[in-house]
């Protein structure tokens, strides 16, 4: 039976084991625990260096901390290599560019977006550069200040998009491969107060797929061969029915590029949408996320199974896609303390 390797991390407290290996079975989805390792408080988000053998923890906190590990999944072995400062409060995503030399990162309360050389052994260097983000949006209660959320690498360029939630923008990055600075090219302002969280690209079309967290909307973007953003079409994640709290969180393309996926909490619920031959999304319906608090999810390679951490609910639920490309039945619950980021290792 094939099975892959799954890591999660979590809202836990640094006594728990926050960081946990998963083996999933791809026949029934059965999903089985195989350790944990704790001694990181909420270690949120994760990112696996492309050769799977270390990844990144962020410890989501004030004055957080970037951790490295080295694991070997087989053997059911996690070990830390070392720390580095996070250069900003409460460092919410965290990734590692496709050559495995350099880690991104961004602080949520401290506005940095920030590079980190990456050793052989999977250890994090000093810092080598840092950019701030300035400004605010018109809500007071989540845009007092520049939030940046993520920073995630254009496919096959020395290109990052930063989505700033506290300011409405998305911004273009140019890596330098030697050096690590950045260099801002282009930034984009969406609607306002909309919040914009994490973005996902079509695996072969030149397209953006960008989530806002606050408004619960989806924007699609066209994005041309140095980074600049033109928009194509906005879509809400939850009906106009709906009356109550929703943030969204997460999204992502399936590896066929067939189907775009976003998460909604408060909703709690799965939007799916089918890709159009432009690039466009038609809207093929909403399903229950199989817990509270969808905050993050993946594709399970095959694009048949879909795994969701629902925080609020302390679960990983394991959805089966059907035909249609919408995640219609639950096949498995497992109980887990606070899950945030699920990622599979390459």
């Amino acid at each position: 039976m094939a099975s892959s390797y799954l890591l999660t991390g979590s809202y836990s407290s640094e006594k728990e084991p926050g960081i946990k290996l998963w083996e999933f079975e791809d026949t029934t989805g059965e999903l089985t625990e195989l350790m944990g390792i704790a001694g990181i408080e909420r270690p949120s988000f994760i990112a696996v260096h492309p050769n799977g053998t270390s990844f990144v923890a962020a410890s989501e906190v004030g004055n957080g901390e970037l951790v490295s590990y080295w694991i070997q999944p087989a053997a059911k072995k996690i070990v830390e290599i070392n720390r580095q400062s996070s250069n900003g409060d409460h460092p919410a995503h965290v990734t590692i560019d496709e050559t495995g030399q350099w880690l991104l990162t961004v602080t949520y309360s401290g506005a940095t977006v920030n590079v980190y050389p990456l050793h052989a052994d999977g250890a994090i260097g000093e810092l080598a550069a840092s950019v701030m983000h300035e400004g605010s949006g018109p809500n007071p209660d989540r845009q007092d200040a520049a939030h940046p959320h993520s920073v995630i690498q254009v496919p096959g360029k020395n290109l990052f998009l930063v989505s700033d939630l506290g300011t409405d923008t998305i911004s273009t990055y140019k890596l330098d491969a030697n050096t690590g600075t950045l260099t801002l090219k282009y930034k984009v302002k969406t609607e306002a107060g909309a919040g914009p969280r994490h973005l996902s690209f079509h695996p072969e079309k030149p397209l953006v797929y960008s989530l806002n967290e606050i408004n619960s909307t989806l924007l699609v973007y066209k994005i041309s061969q140095d980074g600049q953003l033109e928009f194509l079409q906005l879509l809400p994640l939850v009906p106009d029915s709906y009356t109550g709290e929703n943030t969204s969180a997460e999204i992502t393309v399936s590896s066929d590029g067939l189907f775009v996926y976003a998460s909604n909490r408060g909703h709690d619920s799965i939007a799916s949408f089918a890709v159009q031959e432009n690039g466009t999304l038609e809207n093929i319906g909403l399903t229950s996320s199989g817990g509270e608090g969808p905050r993050h999810f993946t594709l399970i390679p095959g694009n048949v199974w879909m795994v969701v951490a629902n925080e609020n609910s302390h679960t990983l639920v394991v959805l089966k896609i059907v035909g249609s490309g919408a995640p219609c039945t639950v096949e498995n619950t497992i109980q887990t303390t606070a899950p945030v980021c699920v990622k599979v290792i390459k």
